[in-house]
């Protein structure tokens, strides 16, 4: 199959390998989105395609509309995204095993699995929901050259958009009750905080120019907006992967939050209820509505509050590097930080979108970035993780991402995972990760995996000219909540 191929009607474009397994069901609820009469372009399915249970739409995937936001069309949780950090420690340092778990006990002892206590005023909280990565560097008294890599410089409010009684006026108190302690830490499920060695340098100049060597350490996170966005992300519409008792008292709280607060007239509060009540799978809102924009504030707040977080991890990195080290560390730099769960509105082609993403990065082409910058010529960075018994990469945008809806896949764990159960790759006794948690306190050995699996999709990427790899990174030790 090529890398990307049209379904029968135009309306779905795969993009897969030799040793594609496109996941039927999957593919058939994707043929069900393309038929929607607000989806402006074909649906966008990239080569780790898969669906996870009870969510409305499968992982992977990239959805472009005219004029509508359609909430359900991406995850719940509005920035669950990923940070590639780069750090000034080497491989000979971290390779010792002693100094590895060393470390990992002090990131496990500086990042908890959750909070239950408040860490920020709701003042901070409120300021981390409209600043975003610059508010959270400020509070944490960060240079802003270590995170300027984080797309978007982290803040996605336009000038004057983010005024205090509009962000109020699409929240609630609970909503940022629970911003206070949902801040700072990796969380739950697929969340994990990887330590990586740069084994191989694809391209030597690219990688020059990022600041990455053969044998530098690199630490690479996923979290996002936490308990807030998930909230929000359920506060605006009835999503699928909620419980029945919860569902319950998300209605009580929306009540006074969308029928009770700024409604003007039946013909409004009809509308509200269509959009944050209905049953339906697929709501479209109207993004130029006064209802649409309210509902933007939510989504680049869940965005901003995401980048945040993800900034408040990197302090407790630089700490727990501290308290291992027992030196105070320069050289740390992200070089890259991107969201896998947005909506947003986007230039592609000449048009002007919303782009839907669930599970896929932005990925811009480098003829999208002004003159003068780096990823105008190198391209725009990204990472591609792959699991913790497997290789990742960092890969650089092409221009043929416009063909994708500028997206990319943001892992490849689905596919590394499917090629071992199937035979297509086999373990490799020579490597080996540490994976720790906070239920034990001595690591786990776990061997690692042959990387045909994410091996295919880097070759899927490159053959659409969507991005090629530039290194790859071999896993050291992870922490996984």
């Amino acid at each position: 199959m090529s890398p990307a191929s049209a379904d029968r009607n135009g309306r779905l474009a795969l993009f897969s390998g030799e040793k594609a397994h496109c996941e039927v069901a999957a593919v058939e609820r994707l043929h069900a989105v393309a038929r929607l009469p607000y989806v402006e372009r074909p649906v966008v399915a990239l080569a780790d395609l898969h669906w996870k249970e009870r969510l409305e739409t499968p992982s992977s995937t990239a959805t472009a509309t005219r004029s509508d936001i359609v909430l359900s069309l991406s995850s719940p949780s509005q920035n669950c995204g990923m940070t590639l950090l780069r750090t000034p420690l080497g491989v000979e340092e971290a390779d010792n095993e002693l100094f590895l778990k060393k470390l990992m006990d002090s990131l496990r002892a500086e990042i908890p699995r959750s909070r239950s206590e408040p860490i920020l005023t709701r003042e901070e909280a409120l300021r981390m929901f409209m600043g975003g990565a610059p508010e959270a560097a400020l509070q944490y008294g960060l240079d802003p050259e270590i995170i300027a890599g984080v797309e978007e410089g982290g803040s996605l409010f336009s000038p004057g958009e983010a005024d205090r009684e509009p962000v109020l006026d699409a929240l609630d108190d609970e909503c940022l009750e629970r911003g206070r302690s949902s801040f700072a830490f990796i969380g739950g499920g697929n969340h994990f905080l990887e330590v990586q060695a740069v084994e191989e340098l694809i391209d030597a100049p690219a990688c020059e120019a990022l600041g990455l060597r053969a044998g530098q350490i690199v630490v690479m996170y996923h979290t996002g907006s936490e308990r807030l966005g998930h909230d929000l992300g359920r506060l605006y519409a009835v999503r699928m992967k909620t419980s029945r008792s919860r569902r319950r008292k998300y209605f009580f709280r929306k009540i006074p939050l969308h029928l009770l607060r700024g409604v003007r007239g039946p013909g409004q509060m009809a509308r509200r209820w269509k959009y944050h009540f209905s049953g339906d799978p697929y709501v479209p809102v109207p993004a130029d509505s006064p209802d649409g924009r309210r509902l933007q504030i939510s989504l680049k707040g869940a965005g901003n509050y995401g980048y945040a977080n993800r900034v408040a991890v990197l302090d407790l990195i630089l700490r727990a590097v501290r308290r291992a080290t027992g030196r105070r560390e320069s050289g740390f730099r992200v070089i890259s930080d991107l969201s896998h769960n947005v909506i947003a509105r986007e230039r592609i082609a000449g048009e002007e979108l919303w782009v839907h993403r669930h599970n896929s990065v932005r990925l811009r082409p480098p003829s999208d970035w002004p003159q003068g910058s780096l990823y105008r010529s190198i391209g725009q960075p990204a990472m591609l993780p792959g699991t913790n018994r497997s290789s990742s990469f960092v890969v650089l945008s092409r221009e043929g991402a416009a063909g994708s809806l500028h997206s990319a896949d943001h892992g490849a764990g689905r596919t590394v995972d499917r090629f071992l159960e199937e035979g297509l790759s086999r373990a490799r006794p020579s490597g080996r990760t540490l994976k720790f948690t906070y239920a034990s306190p001595s690591p786990e050995l776990l061997s690692h995996v042959t990387d045909e699996g994410i091996d295919e999709v880097v070759s899927v990427l490159r053959r659409a000219e969507i991005a090629v790899a530039a290194a790859r990174l071999r896993p050291l030790a992870v922490l996984k909540g």
